[in-house]
C-alpha cells in the first residue's frame, strides 16, 4: 500500500479535526493538530494580598479577537474578626462596537475561612483600542489588612 502526502487536505467531516502530516525529507513522517487555544503569556498571579488591587492590565495592547479569561481567588490567611474576599472585575473595549465593557467575574464572599474561594470564566470579544484589564473590589478585613488572599488569572486567545 502506498501513502500519498500532499499539501492539500480534504475537508474534515462535521465534528472532526484534520491532522496535518509532514515529512522531514528523510522519509520520516509525523502528524500534528493546530491548537485552537493560545495562552497569551499575559495573566496575573499574586499571593499575600491585603487590599483591593487597582486596575491592572492583563493585555496592554490586545490583538482584536475572542479571549477566555479564567480566574481563581482564595483566602490564605483568615481574620479572627471577619473578612470579605473581593470580587474580580474585568474591563475591555468590545471588538464589535468599540464601547467600554465591565464584567464582575466573581462575587464578593464573606466566608472568612481557608475554604473560602471563588472562580470564574468569561468569554469576551476584545477590540484593539484599549487594554484588557482587571481589578478587585470589596476587600474587607475586620482587623485592617489581616485577611490575605491569593489571586490567579489566565488569559487565552481563542
Amino acid at each position: 500500500m502506498s501513502v500519498n502526502l500532499s499539501s492539500t487536505t480534504p475537508a474534515a467531516p462535521s465534528g472532526a479535526t484534520n491532522v496535518t502530516f509532514q515529512t522531514d525529507g528523510s522519509g520520516n513522517v509525523s502528524a500534528y493538530i493546530t491548537s485552537a487555544v493560545e495562552l497569551t503569556g499575559n495573566g496575573f498571579d499574586a499571593t499575600a494580598q491585603t487590599a483591593n488591587i487597582s486596575t491592572t492590565d492583563l493585555i496592554t495592547t490586545p490583538v482584536a479577537g475572542r479571549y477566555r479569561i479564567s480566574a481563581y481567588i482564595i483566602v490564605t490567611t483568615v481574620d479572627g474578626a471577619s473578612s470579605t474576599l473581593p470580587s474580580i472585575v474585568l474591563t475591555w473595549n468590545d471588538a464589535d462596537n468599540g464601547q467600554g465593557q465591565t464584567l464582575t467575574l466573581t462575587p464578593t464572599t464573606t466566608g472568612n475561612l481557608l475554604t473560602t474561594f471563588e472562580s470564574g470564566d468569561a468569554f469576551v470579544s476584545v477590540g484593539a483600542s484599549a487594554p484588557l484589564a482587571f481589578s478587585t473590589t470589596g476587600y474587607a478585613s475586620g482587623t485592617p489588612a489581616t485577611m490575605q488572599y491569593a489571586i490567579h488569572i489566565t488569559v487565552e486567545k481563542l
